[in-house]
């Protein structure tokens, strides 16, 4: 970054709205394909609801000295080392319940020249940290400043936690909440709470839906939003409609965290859910969280599940939706295209043809579709011929590599990996697609091709080496170099193979 600090990066990359637009990322060492590369936020936010956190007693003393000590200096190598997320509970619990001990003016010092002057994001965490372990309820110089570094969302964790205890935190918690999106509002959403009637009711319309994933926010929201109270009302507004919808259906996702059986109200809410559905669902998307439901109750224990069971299959039933579906699916670019193809294939309506026309149109953009049209023979022999047409397999079959993404063609090798997964069901089709999945630089086209040729040897009860001696060859001259272990172990079973 040079000598410009991250927070004057973030201040002039902040738009009239006081937020940062939504590409806006600080620079970086580029990842290499073989690393995986997170979404701004995403590293600490996984560490916070999936990982536990590791040991960090002995490493929070020897920053806890060096504060004692005033050697401020020493403090930046260790959290290189270790990586702030670990380290900021006890760190700060530790500075608090040794405060006596402290010099708190030159913590002061050393927080706002990290925060404010470090072009290292680790350090700038550290800095905003020990920020919160003041009170800035009167200096909204400083409070600004900090929600300034909250837009960024791989710091707003750090701010939202810095203004916890402040005495007006929530309501710089909700500043913060209403300008980001990601990872960020999740973080927000968690530690605000629904003091006023302004800020329940944003919970309620705004709060859950996220760019990471609303399964995240559905219980916060549903009960700091008083879900609940809305559904309760005699009427709703088309965009309050939407919103409970978005809250119902994040619930019914409890991957990865706590939803729609935590949640005291869940029977009365899906019930006043589906029976305001009955007169406001309107649209694909409305349609497809009803399906939502209807696949949830198939394994709930509900008293009333006959009742939410008769709702489901009255609003899915209506025959207005099959020329609705059809009517998008004509259009490819139609914003509610994923919806209609689901619930399509939901409601067992054959909309093969019009997603092969889609295909046809795009096929490296809509190549996420093609699973549906390859149920139909005819349709996989086109589709094959196809995407051995428009995909740049020379190109791809770039030899050996541990890619987990491709550097210049990754929307094609997508398509690749979904392509060779439904030749499996095709002996002999698409050798050209093998033949460039087994010469991938990227892992998972490898394994996809060898998937292919381990499946077309069960169907025809031989061996590559004598149904297509071309893939077999190219089979055993890759083995022969392959870096990943576990791909190399089936591709030497593959050449070995025996019925």
């Amino acid at each position: 970054m040079g000598t410009q600090s991250i927070y004057s990066t973030i201040r002039e990359a902040m738009n009239n709205e006081g937020r940062l637009p939504c590409d806006f990322e600080l620079p970086h060492e580029e990842a290499a394909p073989s690393e995986i590369k997170f979404m701004v936020g995403a590293k600490d936010g996984i560490g916070v609801f999936h990982m536990s956190p590791k040991n960090p007693e002995k490493v929070v003393e020897k920053i806890l000295g060096f504060i004692k000590s005033g050697r401020m200096e020493k403090i930046a190598p260790i959290i290189g080392t270790y990586g702030f997320l670990q380290l900021i509970d006890p760190m700060l619990s530790a500075i608090r319940e040794n405060a006596t001990e402290v010099d708190s003016a030159r913590v002061g010092a050393y927080a706002e020249s990290l925060a404010f002057e470090s072009g290292d994001e680790e350090l700038v965490k550290l800095g905003i940290a020990l920020l919160g372990l003041f009170d800035w309820s009167d200096s909204p110089e400083m409070q600004d400043k900090i929600i300034t570094l909250g837009l960024y969302e791989e710091f707003t964790l750090y701010a939202v936690a810095a203004a916890a205890d402040w005495n007006n935190g929530n309501d710089v918690i909700f500043k913060i909440a209403k300008k980001v999106d990601g990872w960020g509002k999740i973080h927000a959403v968690e530690r605000l709470e629904p003091e006023t009637d302004e800020i329940r009711e944003w919970i309620l319309r705004d709060g859950c839906s996220n760019a990471v994933m609303d399964a995240y926010l559905g219980l916060e929201c549903a009960n700091k939003g008083n879900l609940i109270g809305a559904l309760r009302r005699d009427v709703l507004d088309a965009g309050l409609f939407e919103s409970i919808g978005i809250i119902i259906d994040a619930l019914l996702d409890e991957g990865p965290v706590e939803g729609i059986s935590a949640y005291e109200h869940a029977e009365e809410a899906l019930l006043r859910y589906l029976q305001f559905a009955e007169t406001y669902a309107v649209s694909l998307k409305h349609l497809w969280r009803v399906l939502n439901v209807r696949l949830f109750l198939d394994s709930a224990e509900l008293s009333n599940k006959e009742e939410l069971l008769r709702l489901c299959a009255e609003i899915s039933g209506r025959p207005d939706w099959r020329e609705q579906i059809m009517s998008t699916l004509s259009d490819p670019d139609n914003e509610d295209f994923f919806y209609a193809d689901n619930a399509a294939s939901r409601l067992n309506i054959d909309v093969t043809d019009l997603i092969y026309q889609a295909i046809k149109k795009d096929p490296i953009k809509n190549g996420g579709y093609m699973s549906q049209a390859f149920h139909n023979a005819d349709y996989a022999r086109k589709l094959t011929a196809l995407y051995e047409k428009v995909l740049p397999l020379d190109q791809m079959a770039a030899g050996m590599g541990e890619y987990l993404f491709s550097p210049s063609l990754n929307q094609e090798c997508n398509c690749l990996d979904s392509i060779l997964q439904e030749l499996r069901a095709y002996p002999l089709m698409g050798e050209k697609l093998v033949r460039a999945g087994l010469q991938s630089p990227v892992t998972r086209n490898r394994n996809f091709a060898c998937s292919v040729l381990e499946e077309w040897s069960k169907t025809l009860g031989r061996s590559a080496a004598l149904f297509s001696p071309d893939l077999y060859a190219v089979l055993r001259s890759v083995a022969a170099v392959e870096v990943n272990a576990d791909t190399q172990k089936t591709m030497t079973s593959l050449i070995k193979w025996v019925k």
